[in-house]
């Protein structure tokens, strides 16, 4: 195989060994690389132990995904390398397909391949770059109106997905590199410290006279979510502002600067409009879950299982 997995890991060790087993599993043992971005849950320890042909690479302090994505690709030399979050997980073979396509394509840069959310439905993972009019109805409708006409094209929900086809980002949750094109456009922009730095390569790759492409011809799932729920309101502030570095990157010029105020301004409305919604639904979530344990006790409210309930309401 030509192809080095780099994964990116921060203490998520149990979705890091389900990774790497489903990995050894359906794809054999690859040249693997493990970097981790300075967990404490034994992340580091674990691979050691159970996956000794895998390389860790140590990059502490927690820099961000986009400097981890570097550090692996600096750690090997195959000519395609494959950028992975550690909560996905194989559930086929046949990278060979896509290794081929690469091969026979050499204007591509970058691939994703189809990405499964847990249940088995299709994940956006392939978008176009969005207008201002679509980023603007998108980033406050999209979380409360998902099919609204705006939103369903910058996802490219009614893309086939029959074939491969040139897209204009993948997702670097699975995105397939070729090393040469990394190189010559630099690598990641270590700005920004999670999300966009995918869309942020992509958007680069293109502008070199590189393509990106989707191919459905490999599968695997992305338990999504794993890694920026530890954290889910700095991963909310590190989302917004790495939205604002990437539209300065689009629009360095003029236009840049004189756009830069309302679109500052929009991006910390949807920052709070987004951290409101998101208490709101946990807190919904929270009073279903304590009315499903209220209907477990009986009618008197006797009972342990009714007790329990009642000691975590009052909590």
């Amino acid at each position: 195989m030509k192809v080095a997995p780099v994964i990116v890991n921060y203490n998520t060790r149990e979705d890091l060994r389900r990774c790497l087993r489903s990995l050894e599993e359906r794809l054999g043992r690859l040249p693997v690389v493990v970097v981790d971005n300075g967990s404490t849950d034994g992340s580091r320890e674990m691979v050691r132990e159970e996956f000794p042909w895998v390389e860790v690479a140590e990059n502490p302090g927690n820099p961000g995904y986009a400097s981890a994505c570097n550090l692996g690709i600096s750690m090997t030399e195959e000519p395609y390398v494959f950028i992975l979050n550690s909560d996905v997980e194989f559930i086929e073979g046949g990278l060979e397909g896509i290794v081929a396509y690469m091969d026979q394509n050499p204007r591509v840069g970058a691939l994703g391949p189809l990405v499964l959310n847990g249940d088995g439905s299709f994940q956006m993972s392939c978008r176009r770059f969005p207008s201002m009019l679509e980023n603007v109805v998108h980033g406050f409708l999209g979380e409360l109106w998902p099919e609204n006409p705006f939103t369903r094209s910058y996802q490219m929900k009614g893309l086939d997905r029959e074939g491969p086809c040139e897209v204009d980002w993948v997702s670097g949750a699975a995105m397939l590199l070729r090393r040469e094109a990394a190189e010559r456009v630099g690598g990641f922009d270590e700005a920004y410290f999670m999300y966009v730095e995918d869309v942020d390569i992509c958007w680069r790759l293109r502008r070199a006279g590189y393509t990106v492409a989707f191919h459905p011809g490999f599968r695997l799932v992305h338990h999504i979510g794993r890694t920026s729920s530890q954290q889910s309101t700095r991963m909310l502030y590190e989302h917004h502002r790495s939205m604002f570095i990437f539209f300065r990157r689009r629009y360095p010029g003029w236009k840049g600067w004189v756009l830069a105020p309302p679109v500052l301004a929009g991006i910390a409305g949807r920052f709070l409009l987004t951290l409101a919604v998101g208490k709101a639904r946990r807190r919904s979530e929270r009073e279903r879950e304590q009315g499903g344990r209220s209907r477990g006790r009986g009618e008197d409210g006797s009972g342990e299982e009714g007790a329990a309930g009642w000691r975590v309401k009052a909590g």
